[in-house]
């Protein structure tokens, strides 16, 4: 694939900022990628907290998976923002659920067809992904969240997490008020599954051996699956920390799930 670094002002962000984006690349006679009438999928990953926009190309199997597929995917970097407009942080979901989808159909051949639109993020990813596609289910068919971080588990841990915990608080306030509000995760998929509206496909997973376990993904996933008569939910367990070796096989599975057409020939 063709690798694009990008740097763009954002009116949203009001500054210049960094996205990754890789193109598909037409080999073994392939199809032709400068049809100016092609508009390809697109997959937008969303990093965790500590990584940037470069995370997903120096760490995840992403390319290895998406070159043979016609999908243009899409990493941009939100610093600590948490995906959301922050309460004294910059205006990031805005950024991302909006600007950065429109520029990307200005700059390449990005398809406008929330059919061919997809979401996935790890940690602090995993929760803007499932924002992302809660509260904005119009824009995209799936998402996948690979340990989704959710704010309102973290009270408490000032002393183990105290940076991580004060980038949270910049953005949404006092994580104890967060349960019942706007940054709730279980509370924007009720929302969701009450509404009659598009509903993405849902798929989230955590490894036994990592933390979010216990902090997060135990409070989400019994959730999830009280709506599973409402939204298309598919969850999993298994032997696994917090890193890349456990995400890229899910990864892997997430994107081979998508049904998109293939471009390229394996290559030995």
């Amino acid at each position: 694939m063709a690798l694009v670094q990008l740097s763009m002002y954002s009116q949203a962000l009001a500054m210049d900022t960094d996205v990754c984006v890789l193109l598909p690349e037409s080999r073994h006679g392939g199809g032709d990628i400068t049809d100016a009438t092609r508009m390809h999928p697109v997959l937008y990953c969303l990093h965790g907290h500590g990584d940037d926009h470069t995370a997903w190309i120096r760490k995840s199997c992403i390319e290895l998976v998406a070159r043979d597929y016609d999908l243009i995917v899409v990493m941009p970097t939100v610093q600590r923002g948490f995906y959301v407009d922050g309460i004294h942080g910059l205006a990031y979901e805005t950024y991302i659920s909006e600007e950065l989808p429109a520029k990307m159909r200005d700059f390449f051949h990005v398809t406008d067809d929330p059919a061919k639109t997809f979401v996935m993020g790890n940690s602090m990813g995993g929760y803007g992904a499932l924002r992302m596609a809660f509260k904005h289910p119009e824009r995209y068919a799936a998402c996948c969240s690979l340990s989704p971080a959710l704010p309102q588990t973290f009270a408490g841990y000032e002393s183990v997490l105290g940076e991580f915990n004060r980038g949270m608080e910049l953005a949404m306030g006092p994580l104890t008020e967060i349960p019942g509000g706007e940054f709730d995760a279980l509370v924007m998929a009720e929302r969701l599954a009450e509404s009659d509206g598009p509903k993405p496909r849902i798929f989230a997973c955590c490894g036994e051996e990592d933390a979010m376990t216990g902090l997060s993904f135990d409070l989400l996933d019994p959730h999830m699956q009280t709506l599973t008569d409402r939204l298309e939910y598919e969850s999993e367990r298994g032997h696994g920390g917090h890193d890349w070796w456990y995400w890229n096989p899910r990864i892997k599975r997430f994107v081979d799930s998508l049904g998109l057409d293939g471009v390229n020939a394996q290559e030995g």
